[in-house]
């Protein structure tokens, strides 16, 4: 084969790897009525702070969506740097399992302006029994992706 074959090759799947997926934002009882008519697409479940909470076990492994006034930043007495959402005497923890190796200073900056002027914030991230492991974190008009690090060049075991 000749290298414009190669080429075009290489073109094609630069072209169809690099193809957005669809997202889509849905509630829980939505999604669980058909879960099937959502293969392929990125399911966000749009939800309350307090649903979280309370049910935590039935959101478990998905994708959320909530917004909730932004109480605490930092990483005291946790494992982790993570922030506190606070809303109507719930309280949920949003954590980035990666601080120490990369912390996006815009997340940092976005955390202490939210906390600051006690409006809601909102985050995306997946449910876990420890609360949400993070993916954005969105306020103000800026939309910052907390993983940021996954695209660093060296792996994280190597960065200590």
């Amino acid at each position: 084969m000749s290298v414009k074959y190669y080429s075009i090759l290489v073109l094609l799947f630069v072209g169809f790897a690099g193809c957005a997926t669809e997202q889509i934002k849905l509630d829980l009882d939505t999604y669980n009525k058909n879960p099937q008519a959502y293969k392929g697409k990125e399911v966000i479940i749009t939800t309350t702070l307090k649903d979280v909470v309370e049910n935590n076990a039935r959101y478990r492994g998905k994708v959320v969506e909530l917004s909730a006034p932004l109480t605490y930043y930092g990483y005291v007495s946790y494992w982790t740097w993570y922030v506190l959402l606070e809303k109507d005497g719930k309280k949920l923890r949003c954590y980035e399992y990666h601080y120490r190796l990369d912390l996006d200073q815009l997340a940092v900056d976005l955390a202490l302006q939210a906390r600051v002027s006690h409006k809601e914030v909102t985050v995306r991230g997946t449910v876990e029994k420890a609360g949400i492991e993070l993916d954005r974190l969105i306020y103000d008009g800026y939309n910052i992706n907390t993983n940021y690090h996954i695209n660093n060049v060296y792996p994280y075991w190597l960065r200590y």
